[in-house]
């Protein structure tokens, strides 16, 4: 049995207790440290429901910074309270259970090498579409993707290449080394987090502070995996709202890790102004019309199944079935995930199986 009890987990709500208390429910039963629980919310009423629902769980710790401190501040006030020697990330609208994260555990136990391991990690309940691991953040990665935008045909080969290498992967019985992993669901050494120079860089409000921590942790010495025997779920909503916030860290982010870079491009600037615009329609087939419901979207397929998701035209990154899982449909619940807005689905005709076809349509707002 892994050390359970050397385990804490830090979870940073804001506004969104309701969602909190199931991501508690789900480590049930509780054989474990201590839970952190961080309120950024800066609302009474939330403060209050936490208090509430957690007050006979007595391994929980409420901290209550009194302003919104964004992921990464909040995380390091929790990480600097305890004294744990792994602790796990885990986002609202994350799920993990006991079992999955005693698996996490086994993983750091068996190998001082890694610093930070994650599950296999599912978008919905019902198990029926995989996340990938936190998609590239290097200088690599950024030419990568400015070249493709220039070229939807070999954008699409890159998306291809990227879909089953992703599916490849989480059919591997043993952990799978990642440059990157994603803070929403993510268990830490405190050894080699301390030896990186400590939890989350404070310049990050939101997004790239688990790129930086990756980062110093690979520069450091040591490794990060994905252990697909652990399973989770994370139901990952893409708000479009948050798009400027992540252009602010993103040039944090190449500024500190990759400063010759940051320096070379002119702050990125020359590389944003060679990447091409992503216009739907040169990615693939267009709904003209707003979709409200999913029997809508199912009607508008003509008999096609979905293989895989994206909020992007270049299909990178994106939600995809299992490897060897055949292509579905999204189910009401699915379609409850969705916030409103554009995507791209990679879909198969039942009698062309492995002939892929994409075909991008807008959810509307306020649809049921």
């Amino acid at each position: 049995m892994p050390s359970s009890r050397h385990v804490d987990v830090i979870i940073v709500n804001y506004r969104a207790s309701a969602d909190t208390l199931v991501a508690v429910q789900s480590l049930m039963p509780w054989r474990f440290g201590t839970l952190w629980l961080v309120d950024n919310s800066e609302d009474p009423a939330e403060a209050e429901m936490l208090a509430r629902h957690t007050s006979q769980l007595p391994w929980t710790r409420r901290l209550l910074p009194g302003t919104n401190l964004g992921f990464g501040r909040g995380c390091n006030i929790a990480f600097g309270k305890s004294n744990a020697p792994y602790c796990l990330l885990l986002n609202p609208d994350a799920l993990l259970s006991a079992t999955d994260l005693e698996t996490l555990v086994e993983a750091l136990e068996a190998d001082s090498s890694l610093a930070a391991v994650a599950p296999r990690t599912f978008w919905d309940r019902n198990h029926r579409f995989l996340l990938p691991p936190a998609f590239p953040q290097s200088p690599l990665a950024e030419i990568s993707l400015a070249l493709a935008s220039r070229s939807p045909r070999l954008g699409r080969v890159a998306s291809r290449f990227y879909l089953s290498r992703m599916q490849r992967q989480m059919t591997s019985p043993r952990p799978v080394e990642t440059p990157f992993l994603a803070g929403a669901l993510l268990l830490l050494r405190r050894e080699a987090v301390l030896a990186a120079g400590g939890l989350f860089d404070p310049d990050y409000f939101m997004f790239y502070e688990d790129a930086d921590l990756a980062w110093r942790l690979r520069r450091t010495g040591y490794r990060l995996a994905v252990v697909p025997a652990a399973t989770a779920v994370h139901e990952y909503r893409h708000k479009p709202l948050k798009g400027s916030l992540m252009v602010q860290t993103r040039t944090i982010f190449f500024r500190k890790c990759h400063p010759l870079f940051h320096r070379w491009t002119r702050q990125l600037r020359l590389l944003d102004q060679f990447r091409q615009p992503l216009r739907w329609e040169e990615w693939g087939d267009c709904l003209k019309s707003p979709i409200s419901s999913v029997a809508e979207l199912d009607a508008s397929l003509d008999g096609a199944r979905i293989v895989a998701w994206s909020p992007s035209p270049m299909m990178m990154p994106a939600a995809f079935r299992p490897l060897s899982a055949s292509a579905v449909l999204f189910s009401p619940a699915d379609w409850q995930l969705l916030e409103p807005g554009r995507y791209m689905l990679a879909v198969e005709h039942p009698a062309l199986p492995g002939k892929l076809r994409y075909l991008s349509f807008e959810r509307r707002a306020g649809s049921g």
